[in-house]
C-alpha cells in the first residue's frame, strides 16, 4: 500500500481524536464577542449612562452630616455605586438574549454543544467588567465633589462583582415571560426602577425607621448599597450608622457578612430559575 492509499473507511485508528474545549475556555471566547457586541450596541451605552445620571441627580440632595466626614448626599452618590451592576445586569442581558432566542442564534449554540455555563458567563463577564468599570468613574466622580476616596477598595469591588452576578440572572430570568426584545426593554424597566428606589441611591435609607430598614435589608439592590457605603465611609452603614463609631478592616467585613449572604443567596435562588425556566427555542411552550 502506498503512501496515497486512503484508509479503509472502518478503520479510524490514524485519526486523531477531536480536542475537547472546557466550558471555562469557551465562556473566555464568549466574553471576547460579548465586549465587541456590547460596544457596537446602542442602547448599551444608555445602560452605562444611567448609573452616572442617577449619580449626578444625588448632588442636588441636601449634605447634613451622618458620620464624622461624610455627609447625606455623599453617602447617597456612593450608594449608587450598588445600582450600576443593577442598571446594567437587568437591562442589557434581559434585552439581547431576547434578541438572540428570536433570532435562533441560543437555539444553535446549544444545538452545538455549548454548555450553558460557557453562554450565560459569556455575558454575566461582559457585565461584571463594565460595571467595573463605571465603578471607577462614579469614584471619580465621589473624589471630584466630596474628596473623599473608599477606605476599602476591595470590598467594594466584591459589591460591585456580587451585584453584576446577581442582576445579570435576574436580566435573563426577565427573557422566558417576554416575546421580543422591545418588550424586553419596557418590562426590565418595571423591576429596575422599583429596585434604584429600594436600593437607597435615589432615596437615602437614613429616613426610614429601623424595622423597616431591616425588612428593605433583604432587597437585592440595598445590601450592594450599604457595602459601597461602609467601604467608602469606614463605619458600619448595615446598621445605619447607628454608633457612629469607626471600624476596622476587619471589623467592617464582618458586619459585611450578612449582606455578602443575602446577595450570594439571591444568586443561588436566580440561577436555579434561570436553569429551569430559561427558553431556549422561541417556539418553545
Amino acid at each position: 500500500m502506498t503512501a496515497n492509499t486512503a484508509a479503509p473507511a472502518g478503520d479510524t485508528t490514524g485519526a486523531r481524536p477531536r480536542p475537547t474545549v472546557g466550558w471555562t475556555r469557551q465562556a473566555i471566547r464568549l466574553a471576547r464577542t460579548e465586549f465587541t457586541l456590547f460596544m457596537r450596541y446602542k442602547t448599551a451605552w444608555m445602560y452605562l449612562a444611567l448609573p452616572l445620571f442617577f449619580a449626578f441627580m444625588t448632588v442636588n440632595l441636601p449634605n447634613d452630616e451622618v458620620v464624622p466626614g461624610f455627609g447625606m448626599g455623599q453617602m447617597a452618590m456612593v450608594a449608587t455605586i450598588g445600582s450600576i451592576g443593577l442598571v446594567l445586569g437587568v437591562g442589557h442581558p434581559s434585552n439581547v438574549f431576547t434578541a438572540r432566542r428570536e433570532s435562533l442564534v441560543l437555539k444553535r449554540l446549544r444545538v452545538s454543544g455549548v454548555p450553558q455555563l460557557a453562554i450565560f458567563g459569556g455575558v454575566i463577564t461582559a457585565v461584571v467588567v463594565f460595571s467595573l468599570a463605571i465603578m471607577v468613574m462614579v469614584a471619580v466622580l465621589v473624589f471630584g465633589f466630596f474628596g473623599s476616596l473608599p477606605r476599602d477598595p476591595l470590598m467594594l469591588v466584591v459589591a460591585v462583582v456580587l451585584s453584576s452576578v446577581m442582576f445579570s440572572l435576574m436580566g435573563l430570568l426577565i427573557t422566558p415571560v417576554v416575546r421580543n426584545a422591545e418588550s424586553a426593554q419596557m418590562i426590565s424597566m418595571l423591576p429596575m426602577m422599583v429596585l434604584l428606589f429600594l436600593g437607597g441611591g435615589l432615596i437615602p435609607l437614613e429616613f426610614l425607621p429601623e424595622s423597616a430598614r431591616m425588612v428593605i435589608g433583604f432587597v437585592p439592590s440595598v445590601p450592594a448599597g450599604e457595602m459601597a457605603q461602609t467601604a467608602y465611609s469606614g463605619y458600619d452603614a448595615f446598621r445605619g450608622f447607628g454608633d457612629g463609631q469607626e471600624k476596622g478592616y476587619l471589623e467592617l467585613w464582618i458586619a459585611a457578612l450578612p449582606s455578602i449572604g443575602i446577595m450570594l443567596a439571591w444568586i443561588a435562588v436566580l440561577a436555579l430559575l434561570v436553569r429551569r425556566y430559561f427558553r431556549w427555542d422561541p417556539r418553545q411552550p
